[in-house]
């Protein structure tokens, strides 16, 4: 679809530009522009920008001419009519609209033009609002041209850099790439629905919910009633649906992961990916640090917070809520304990014993989602809209911190903690519906501070006693499978992967060979062949254009099973050049004769893209031509037969 989109533009350019420059002049329109979806067109254009399949300077002509259009077009209108214009037809019904656009032209003066292309809910009226205000044409050209090619700007360089992102990706893991595609659209449709909600729909909901309800009043039907219910948000039933809704998305997400664990081995094959990623990076400073963290949400700690909440709530005779705090956590622990006995899924280390010993869920990312979720209800009941986003946006982001703690420690599979954030949040909305305001009475101040003491001793004793202990428990561990020699060679090389496998757990280009031998000992093997040592790139490499000849540049990164090559090697061809790149797999020969980690060698092939300006981005694609390469390794292998295994392109050729 996307390529079908891209040949579209290509074949089309010139309508393509008239398009943009249209949109850009609607979204500039007196009240038409609420509804036109420029954001979302400029970050696709400026997307094809990054992905390098339009330039960049004609398409922000071609954006802010049509912005300076539009924008003249409401001054115009608003010039002409000046106070007429809420009297005309289609402006009837926006009174309230054209008084928030006064409000803040007034608040802010001949500038508004300039910061309201920027404000949902205000740019489309803003410069009608100028013109009805009098301001003077030439002030109002300059700040409108200015101003165009700002907005302009501000929309399509952060998109390029999105679509320069992904189509880094996309030649690194297709389904990677496609996740983070997905995820750029929702934020783009949640704009466009938030922009529709700020800028039309609230300002004219209150008024048309107050003569909604008198109408249904007086219907004597269920249906009416609940209506009713609804728009006067009765006993704050809205909450209550979104609450129920949460709730229903929660247990959704967690029978997803466990359907998928049951059903699905790519989700196997991501979790290995995405440990072995992280295993990579680790570092004994970030270890020691990561080992603090999660030690924050270990069962010695937050038992000692749970029994702390329960007992003050309790004292402070906030029964109901003390009874379904003590009742969540009990029912979070116990749900844990009971799906890793019937799963028994293994860790991918061993820290602990028992039913404990297993994976799924984790209870650490469980609990602490749970007890953060309970203490966000509490919290969040006694402020506003603002104040309950940020405490539970705060809640959220401290159990993806301990989430994120466990799997970087190697304690637990990506799986595992996205399956007890989403219970946690489940048990946190029955919380929610179980003690519905209840909680509103509850002081505070008096109870964060008891929580703080509380805290600072249990987790201050914690670390004290255990932290030399858990940081050595932690310390990484190479997770491996050893053989001896003959048996690699006599058939033991088919337990490793035939293909470079993604993080989303796909199979990519294919292994050409396996070779227990030293990087350093290849290196003079595969000279004779054309093959050249060259250094593997970092995420600025892969992302930055650079006017270097391909040849000289490090080899893009590549992950196999999340881990980078541990050597590259290139030769130039035709049309850019052949990479060879080697990485560590999950085998070892040992301990007969030593212990050494088979690579597994995949062939890639990069090619420079013309970005601007005498530069180019390097590009990655499948081997120009995957038969000579085996061709000439095949020689190799015969010269070196103990320590060289080419992998044959297909399952029934190994056979064979």
């Amino acid at each position: 679809m996307t390529q079908t989109l891209l040949n579209l533009v290509d074949q089309h350019l010139v309508l393509a530009y008239v398009f943009l420059f249209l949109v850009c002049l609607g979204e500039a329109l007196f009240v038409v522009g609420l509804f036109v979806p420029s954001t979302v067109v400029l970050v696709a254009v400026g997307a094809m920008i990054g992905a390098g399949k339009l330039p960049f300077l004609p398409v922000l002509g071609v954006a802010a001419a049509g912005a300076v259009a539009g924008d003249a077009l409401s001054y115009w209108i608003g010039h002409h009519y000046r106070d007429r214009l809420r009297g005309l037809g289609p402006f009837k019904r926006y009174g309230a609209l054209i008084d928030k656009g006064e409000a803040f032209f007034h608040r802010h003066g001949g500038k508004s033009v300039f910061l309201g292309r920027f404000v949902p809910g205000v740019k489309a009226i803003v410069p009608g609002i100028a013109g009805m205000a009098g301001m003077s044409i030439p002030r109002f050209a300059i700040v409108n041209v200015v101003s165009a090619f700002a907005w302009a700007a501000a929309h399509l360089i952060p998109a390029a850099g999105v679509g320069l992102g992904l189509s880094r990706i996309h030649s690194l893991d297709p389904r990677l790439a496609i996740l983070a595609a997905g995820g750029v659209l929702l934020l783009l449709i949640a704009w466009y629905l938030g922009k529709i909600l700020i800028g039309f729909i609230a300002p004219l909901a209150s008024g048309w919910r107050r003569s909604r309800i008198e109408r249904r009043s007086r219907v004597e039907t269920w249906l009416a009633r609940l209506e009713v219910r609804f728009l006067s948000n009765e006993a704050n039933i809205v909450g209550r649906t979104a609450v129920l809704v949460l709730a229903a998305l929660a247990a959704g997400v967690f029978l997803l992961f466990l359907g998928n664990l049951l059903l699905d081995p790519e989700l196997k094959l991501a979790d290995k990916a995405v440990y072995n990623l992280l295993q990579g990076l680790r570092t004994k400073s970030g270890t020691d640090t990561v080992t603090a963290i999660t030690m924050a949400a270990d069962g010695f700690v937050l038992t000692a917070l749970t029994v702390a909440l329960v007992a003050w709530l309790a004292f402070r005779r906030h029964f109901r809520v003390a009874i379904a705090a003590a009742l969540t956590m009990i029912g979070s622990e116990t749900f844990v304990h009971f799906v890793k006995g019937i799963i028994q899924r293994p860790r991918p280390t061993d820290l602990y014993t028992g039913v404990s010993s297993f994976s799924f869920p984790s209870g650490h990312a469980t609990l602490s989602m749970t007890f953060l979720g309970i203490l966000a209800v509490i919290i969040a009941s006694r402020f506003r809209l603002t104040g309950r986003v940020v405490t539970f946006g705060a809640a959220i982001l401290a159990g993806l911190t301990i989430a994120f703690s466990r799997m970087y420690l190697g304690a637990h599979w990506l799986s595992d903690v996205s399956a007890g954030l989403s219970f946690g949040l489940l048990m946190t909305a029955i919380f929610a519906l179980t003690t519905h305001r209840r909680d509103r009475s509850i002081r505070l101040a008096p109870l964060a501070g008891m929580l703080t003491i509380v805290f600072t001793g249990f987790y201050g004793f914690h670390l004290w006693r255990d932290y030399g202990t858990w940081t050595g428990n932690y310390a990484p561990v190479l997770v491996s499978k050893e053989m001896t020699e003959a048996e690699w060679r006599n058939g033991g090389w088919r337990d490793l992967p035939r293909h470079r496998l993604t993080i989303g757990g796909d199979e990519a280009t294919p292994i050409v060979f396996q070779t227990d031998l030293d990087p350093h000992a290849l290196t003079p093997l595969l000279k004779p062949l054309g093959w050249s040592r060259v250094t593997t790139g970092g995420l600025l490499d892969a992302l930055v254009p650079s006017n270097t000849d391909l040849n000289s540049r490090p080899a893009l990164p590549v992950l196999h099973e999340g881990r980078m090559p541990v050597v590259t090697f290139d030769r130039p061809t035709a049309g850019g050049r052949d990479v060879l790149s080697l990485w560590p797999s999950s085998l070892r020969i040992g301990p007969d004769s030593g212990s050494r980690t088979i690579l597994l060698a995949g062939c890639s092939h990069e090619t420079a893209e013309p970005f601007g300006f005498g530069m180019a981005l390097s590009d990655r694609d499948e081997c120009s031509d995957v038969a000579a390469i085996q061709s000439g390794l095949e020689k190799l292998a015969k010269t070196k037969p103990a320590d060289i295994l080419l992998v044959p392109a297909s399952k029934d050729m190994a056979a064979d």
